[in-house]
């Protein structure tokens, strides 16, 4: 049953559960149930917008009449009601159904009845603007709203103390400014169309009043929220309602912006950038651009950076104000490395506006804490807008990625060089968040043009975080990452890989793999697998794998006591024993045998290992094996234990693997020899018995690939006979003699072997001695397996008709017993 179906279960329940949600001596021991039923009512009426749900389910108009008008209502369930209310007035045929019952003014209008007492209760207040937005969709909705002077209500609660009051609030303030609900007919156009009708004018002028009093007023709070209130608004806003909500906000917005308000200065930006996604950014009389220019000149740096930031992310601005902004960007790490980064003409503009921030960053520089702050931000910066080359207006890659690596080599202990006229590099030194923020940064610049040059000095310094002993493990993750990212980023000359591969990254590996933190040890473990996929037809790589003796190390970490660990090194190892051996490769580690020892190893981990990690890595490797051009030379022998080790384990995750390895073999088979030849092999393999028992398996993913298998399997069965034009032979099975037979037979088609006479087997039923590949899969109803095991279990568990269920229960149960409304 979809979420959004009413069948007669649901009809049945559903005057039961309004019932209990009405009677004020039920409780509900947990009330997200109600958000639930509210999601499945929306869904019910989003599938049909005709459908008249009060007609058709009298009981809701029932409930929501008495729960309004008691004065007994329990604070949540009138929210509830409230929020119902509004969904079912969202229509005009559910509007008018309500407010001919009265209904919608005792509600929203609060003339008596429970909304009235309960107001004091923020719960109810929430439910009543979340309930008024739900109702706001048809001009009647505006109309009411107007009527009955709400407007003034609804922005006193903009200001709540309540969050989640103040938030609704402004959401549906948002959505009064930007309500746009068209014309039926041309004659229409005035009473139908919001923005023409006079209520709307009346609400909204009201709105925008409040907005300009609000943004000049003292209080923080009514500020804040009135910048809140614009940045939702103004995207969604039409002229000319567009152009007088601008005209109010742009001289307190200059206002706010040349106070430079800390506090408040990230919340102008915002509403600067909304209004940069209208047709305000092209009108100069707008000052837009001006706007955000000004905010660059903020006092506090780090709030002048993330403006910046937000300037240099805008599609459409100007490139002296991006300039602009990306010298705010990089200025904390020019100060500290006194590089240059960017070629801004002397004597412009821009130069004196960057430049004049200068002192207050000096200052605040040479404070420890707010040195590394700025530093860190601007790193994280660079990091950030250098993946969409945003960063780069007159500021090339290669100066930023020398200052970087400047700030890395400081922070690792070196003296930099020049020295810079400045001591703020001291604060550096041995600094873990600047050294991750640094190597996010140079991660992020391996994929900008213009960077190679650096890319021997850049793989110096990563070895030597690798290298040193005082690295924080999350540091050392992300050296690894920058690693990995640097070699890859482009082919090096063969001499050079040599030596980084042989003198310098091997044998810092191989101390990393021993390292005390586990974390170290598996990120090392990962870097080598991604190394070696990448990097496996070099030579110089070869040479390396098969002469530094790691592949001996990776061995002895099969036996680590962390399972993460053993999984990495399970991904790693076989990974490195399938590297071509070039010529003239050292012969450490008899290449030649290793494999098949590798392949014990992995087999005994297979069977033994008491953790799924490293078992779910042992069946990924052998599909990496089976899939590549050089698998081990004993792998094809040990295929069948292997599938039937692997659909025997204990871990879904195992078995949906194992599946797949089976599916690799299928593939590799079929694609080698002809129809009977392939399946005769694969029934000597065991794939048949693999595919059926997990046809069978109580994981639904395990069944749904298995499904999907056998599926593709009857295809190519089906389409290779009648090619052929015959019916071909398939391999039989006794399925009495197998356990999933047996079962395939009592699940499918209602057989019990043990009844079986020994004269013979029921009529009707499949053989009893022997049964073809072909008959099975075609017997076996797999597209409706298929549609069943899709659906999962979450048709019953989280239906509307078990949600209700679940509320019933709790009249039938003690106290101990929660609600699992999930």
């Amino acid at each position: 049953m979809s979420q959004g179906t009413m069948d007669s279960n649901c009809i049945a329940l559903l005057p039961g559960v309004l019932t209990f949600l009405s009677d004020p001596k039920q409780s509900l021991p947990d009330d997200t149930c109600l958000e639930k039923l509210l999601d499945w009512l929306t869904s019910i009426i989003n599938e049909d917008d005709d459908r008249n749900l009060l007609d058709q389910q009298p009981c809701l108009l029932e409930f929501i009449s008495s729960m309004c008008e008691s004065k007994t209502t329990d604070p949540i369930i009138l929210s509830f009601t409230l929020k119902l209310t509004g969904l079912l007035a969202a229509t005009k045929k559910g509007f008018s159904r309500l407010e001919e019952r009265g209904v919608v003014r005792v509600a929203f209008a609060r003339e008596g009845g429970a909304v009235r007492e309960q107001w004091e209760e923020a719960s109810v207040r929430c439910g009543w603007l979340l309930g008024l937005r739900r109702m706001l969709e048809h001009h009647r909705a505006m109309l009411f709203i107007s009527e009955n002077a709400l407007t003034k209500l609804i922005l006193q609660s903009q200001c709540e103390k309540s969050l989640f009051v103040a938030a609704a609030a402004n959401q549906l303030l948002a959505q009064i400014l930007n309500f746009h609900h068209p014309p039926i007919t041309a004659e229409q156009t005035a009473q139908e169309n919001g923005h023409s009708s006079p209520e709307w004018i009346t609400v909204t002028t009201e709105i925008v009043g409040q907005v300009g009093g609000a943004l000049v007023s003292q209080e923080h709070f009514r500020v804040l929220q009135a910048l809140r209130l614009l940045a939702l608004s103004l995207p969604g806003c039409r002229a000319p309602l567009l152009g007088s909500v601008w005209r109010v906000a742009l001289g307190p917005l200059e206002v706010l912006v040349e106070a430079q308000t800390n506090n408040l200065s990230l919340p102008v930006m915002e509403v600067l950038q909304a209004a940069a996604t209208t047709e305000l950014f092209s009108q100069s009389e707008a000052r837009v651009e001006e706007l955000m220019r000004a905010t660059l000149k903020e006092r506090d740096p780090k709030t002048a950076i993330r403006c910046a930031s937000a300037i240099i992310r805008q599609q459409h601005c100007s490139e002296p104000l991006k300039r602009m902004a990306v010298g705010i960007v990089l200025q904390p790490l020019e100060f500290i490395t006194g590089s240059p980064l960017q070629t801004l003409p002397s004597g412009s503009g821009d130069a004196k506006e960057v430049s004049g921030l200068q002192p207050v960053l000096e200052d605040q520089l040479s404070q420890r804490s707010m040195c590394i702050s700025l530093l860190s931000l601007s790193l994280s910066s660079v990091a950030e807008l250098s993946l969409s080359n945003s960063l780069f207006v007159d500021a090339p890659v290669q100066p930023v990625t020398e200052a970087v690596l400047q700030l890395l080599k400081v922070s690792l202990g070196q003296s930099p060089s020049p020295a810079p006229y400045n001591k703020s590099f001291v604060h550096l030194i041995g600094c873990s968040r600047v050294q991750r923020c640094g190597l996010d940064a140079l991660i992020s610049l391996s994929s900008c043009e213009g960077g190679q040059g650096l890319r021997q000095e850049v793989l110096n310094v990563l070895l030597q975080y690798l290298q040193s002993p005082d690295s924080d493990p999350t540091v050392l993750q992300k050296t690894l990452q920058a690693l990995l990212k640097w070699i890859c980023s482009e082919e090096l000359e063969e001499c050079t890989q040599t030596h980084l591969f042989t003198q310098n990254l091997f044998p810092a590996l191989m101390k990393r793999v021993c390292d005390v933190h586990w974390e170290v040890r598996d990120s090392t473990l990962e870097f080598i697998t991604e190394l070696t996929v990448n990097s496996r037809d070099s030579a110089a790589f070869s040479s390396a794998v098969w002469g530094s003796g790691i592949v001996s190390l990776l061995l002895a970490c099969l036996d680590d006591s962390e399972s993460y660990v053993r999984a990495s090194a399970i991904s790693a190892l076989s990974q490195a024993v399938t590297t071509p051996r070039h010529q003239g490769a050292p012969n450490a580690n008899s290449p030649h045998s290793l494999p098949d020892e590798v392949l014990t190893r992995l087999t005994d981990i297979l069977a033994q290992d008491d953790e799924a990690f490293p078992r779910r890595a042992v069946v990924k490797a052998f599909i990496a094996w089976l899939s590549g051009p050089r698998p081990p030379p004993s792998l094809d022998q040990s295929l069948p234990g292997l599938l039937a080790l692997g659909i025997d384990d204990l871990d879904w995750e195992v078995k949906v693997h194992t599946l797949a390895l089976t599916e690799t073999l299928m593939d590799k088979t079929l694609s080698r020899c002809s129809l009977a030849e392939a399946l005769g092999k694969l029934q000597e393999y065991g794939a048949f018995s693999v595919f059926f028992k997990g046809l069978l398996d109580c994981d639904r993913p395990v069944a749904q690939k298995s499904c999907q298998l056998l599926l593709r399997l009857r295809e190519v069965i089906k389409v290779k006979c009648e090619s052929a034009g015959s019916p071909g032979d398939t391999p039989t099975f006794q399925l009495q003699s197998h356990q999933w037979g047996k079962d395939l037979l009592r699940k499918w088609k209602g057989v019990d072997v043990s009844d079986w006479s020994a004269e013979g087997k029921p009529e009707g039923h499949w053989p009893k001695e022997e049964v073809s590949l072909r008959e099975v899969v075609s017997q076996l109803d797999l597209e409706g397996m298929q549609q069943a095991l899709m659906r999962s279990s979450d048709h019953v568990m989280a239906s509307p008709q078990s949600l209700m269920e679940d509320i019933l229960a709790v009249t039938q149960q003690g106290d101990d017993n929660a609600m699992d409304c999930y």
